[in-house]
């Protein structure tokens, strides 16, 4: 008799928990477009410090279940709306819109902006090498099949970003820029 009533409540327990993760699962909160249950990847993407005289890491929540390219315009999307932590500092024009994010087959990411002339014009050397390199070092860092980076603006391959630094070339990851 006792085996019957460890079997019947063996199994009332294992019905309860499979109904209730059934029941659980269907009912996940949503925030940010994301599932409560979904899991993240810890990304970093880099903003200027105060001195803009380096870069620095910020940790942001992305869905794990983004691919390569959906991950790197996420990626760009944070990276263009700025830093959420006082501290630090954005390193491109709040105007600055991203046109198209492909990557190559060869590991190379293609990133193409549209940026009001007037607002870049002000960048100095240092300014504009941080733009540069916290757009690579966001997308490099965070996404294994990218190796290099190239920047494009309108479309088309421009000489500078702002008159100080060549934008002819692929970019790669550069830490010594990163404290």
């Amino acid at each position: 008799m006792k085996s019957k009533q460890k079997t019947l409540l063996v199994f009332i327990f294992l019905s309860f928990f499979a109904v209730s993760t059934l029941f659980g699962a269907e009912t996940s909160i949503k925030e940010d477009g994301i599932s409560a249950y979904e899991d993240l990847f810890e990304g970093f993407v880099y903003y200027a410090d105060q001195d803009r005289a380096a870069l620095k890491s910020v940790k942001i929540r992305f869905p794990s279940t983004l691919e390569s390219h959906q991950l790197g315009r996420e990626i760009i999307k944070a990276l263009l709306a700025g830093p959420s932590v006082p501290s630090l500092e954005p390193t491109w024009p709040k105007d600055a819109k991203l046109n198209s994010f492909f990557i190559a087959d060869d590991g190379t990411a293609y990133v193409d902006l549209t940026i009001e002339q007037g607002k870049i014009e002000n960048m100095d050397t240092q300014s504009e090498l941080l733009a540069i390199y916290s757009m690579v070092n966001s997308l490099t860092m965070n996404i294994p099949k990218i190796k290099r980076v190239k920047l494009l603006i309108d479309g088309m391959d421009a000489m500078t970003l702002a008159g100080h630094i060549d934008l002819e070339y692929f970019y790669k990851t550069n830490m010594l820029i990163v404290k």
